[in-house]
């Protein structure tokens, strides 16, 4: 095993300049994350003074009393608090036990918040003007984790958990990063009141921009969700599913030989291609997708409707040119349970009612805002100082169509829907594009909405669902705070140069305090023992003899 050696780094006594003696060596087991060595501490003393030098070098490596480096505890708290692995995980890894992961890796989440507390001056220097984003998450039991994070750098600025999103609790977390990092250029928040009211008290002259996809969101949900909660609960009434997959299950599989025949232009065995033909058609009806939004961007329940319509008419069709037998009659099978949606007068008033308002209304307000049809937005390339101008244009002109189209003679479930857009976008069309002078204020919060969820997910997939309210609860406002650890830019600068185990040493504690030795133990016990004889054991601390001292 490699030894390494570690001594007070000058010979002479900073007091007498007497040279110093070797008092006694000291030899270490230390299990680092490149390895385990043999730590040799030679301890110094001066003659004169008796006065004793130690290595600071290998106390900001290892803890005194502990076989495990700083740098040990560090990367074992990624692995668990950012990467999501549990004790159990960590202690295969690293080569640790169980118990002893849990506790080093839990004390690097408590030091973490000292460190990031003792920085914010140095955080403050290094960083730009700012854009504030906050948000909340209520996975929490009892209370909710509000967080701020900087939109510009990604540093996680400030958490506290509060009772709730009301004006009071929004004010004192604002309040609290106004004193830390100063005023910001910019604002971005989703649409609760009391975020924006609270916004408006603390930074007051301040650009507050709402998120986009929430006005959306909020738009559809008032739009649609009655009338699609309503169309899922009929077609589930009716039941169509199941029996659909366990025709699935039961249909071969796609035949290789065939298809390497359709590749070449013919095929030799057509019954083959029909059954292969309808197991196609099934899988695509069974499997509806979404665009990644949830809803109300994607319907699923009328999406289904449009599928069992499309995929029926596509059947009706093959089943005109099928040859063979087997495939005729499961092409029947399959259009018997399909016409039990497609032909049910209340499902198709429903739903032709709900795709007139998500295709005259809801997708055309969502192309003027140049949502893309897929993805989650988290690679937003949106860039404001070129497309906010040509949004703002698309809302213009789509929501004066909507005032005209109003005044036409149309159907009222679109001249309600049209009404209540125009005015929600009315209403917050100042904040959906309010900016900074540095255009760099973004159109969403969807990196809050990210960030919470990234927590929760590894949260979960170490301690379960049942646990995740009690630990966000309990560690909540710590474990959103270390996230900055897997920022290069925040490690640069709270880190620098030096290295992250021996920054986390300086704040490390032990795991509880030290024992007394037996003749320490043994003294007062004695002395204890001659107070109750003397009736001289007082239940105060306080003495008078002792302030007379």
């Amino acid at each position: 095993m490699m030894e390494i050696v570690f001594s007070y780094p000058h010979d002479r006594c900073p007091e007498c300049n007497s040279r110093l003696k070797t008092y006694r060596v000291d030899r270490r087991r230390v299990k680092d994350v490149e390895g385990e060595f043999t730590a040799l501490h030679r301890i110094m003393i001066c003659p004169r003074e008796k006065r004793k030098f130690r290595s600071g070098n290998l106390d900001l490596m290892v803890h005194p009393r502990c076989t495990y480096s700083n740098n040990f505890m560090v990367a074992g708290a990624i692995k668990r608090f950012i990467e999501g692995r549990s004790s159990a995980e960590i202690s295969s890894l690293m080569g640790v036990s169980e118990g002893h992961a849990r506790k080093l890796t839990n004390q690097a989440l408590e030091i973490f918040s000292e460190i990031h507390e003792d920085n914010v001056p140095k955080l403050y220097r290094n960083m730009n003007p700012y854009i504030l984003q906050i948000d909340g998450t209520t996975d929490s039991e009892f209370s909710m984790i509000v967080a701020v994070k900087d939109s510009v750098s990604g540093f996680v600025l400030y958490v506290k958990r509060c009772g709730s999103e009301s004006e009071e609790s929004v004010v004192d977390v604002l309040d609290a990063v106004k004193s830390r990092f100063g005023t910001p250029s910019g604002i971005t928040c989703d649409m609760r009141s009391g975020i924006l009211s609270a916004a408006g008290i603390v930074f007051p002259n301040v650009p507050v921009r709402i998120c986009l996809m929430h006005f959306l969101r909020d738009l559809g949900k008032d739009l649609m969700k009655e009338m699609h909660t309503d169309l899922g609960i009929l077609i589930n009434r009716i039941g169509i599913k199941s029996p659909l997959r366990k025709i699935l299950m039961n249909m071969p599989d796609y035949d290789q030989c065939t298809l390497y025949d359709i590749e070449y232009g013919f095929c030799l065995n057509r019954e083959k291609m029909e059954i292969m033909a309808v197991r196609r058609i099934l899988e695509n009806i069974l499997s509806v997708g979404s665009s990644g939004y949830g809803f109300p961007f994607s319907l699923r329940h009328l999406n289904f409707f449009i599928s069992c319509e499309e995929g029926m008419n596509r059947i009706r069709e093959l089943s005109s040119r099928f040859h063979c037998k087997e495939s005729l009659s499961t092409a029947e099978t399959v259009m018997n349970h399909l016409s039990r949606i497609v032909y049910n007068a209340d499902i198709r008033y429903k739903a032709v009612k709900l795709n007139d308002i998500n295709s005259y209304i809801f997708q055309k307000i969502r192309k003027a805002f140049m949502i893309p049809d897929h993805g989650n937005m988290s690679g937003d390339r949106y860039d404001p100082l070129t497309d906010d101008v040509r949004v703002h244009e698309n809302c213009t002109v789509v929501f004066g169509e909507l005032e005209i189209y109003m005044k036409t003679d149309i159907e009222n479930h679109l001249f309600r829907s049209a009404k209540l857009a125009l005015e929600r976008y009315r209403n917050r069309e100042t904040m959906l594009f309010a900016q900074n002078g540095e255009y760099t204020i973004p159109r969403t919060n969807n990196n809050m909405e990210i960030f919470f969820r990234s927590i929760r997910r590894n949260v979960r997939k170490r301690s379960g669902n049942r646990s995740t309210g009690i630990i966000l609860s309990q560690t909540g406002e710590k474990l959103a705070l270390f996230q900055n650890m897997d920022n290069e830019k925040y490690r640069e600068i709270v880190f620098g140069k030096d290295d992250m185990g021996s920054v986390f040493s300086r704040y490390r504690k032990p795991f509880r305090k030290d024992g007394m030795t037996r003749k320490e133990t043994m003294s007062l016990v004695d002395k204890g023992t001659d107070m109750i004889l003397n009736d001289s054991l007082s239940d105060q601390p306080y003495t008078d003899e002792m302030f007379n001292k």
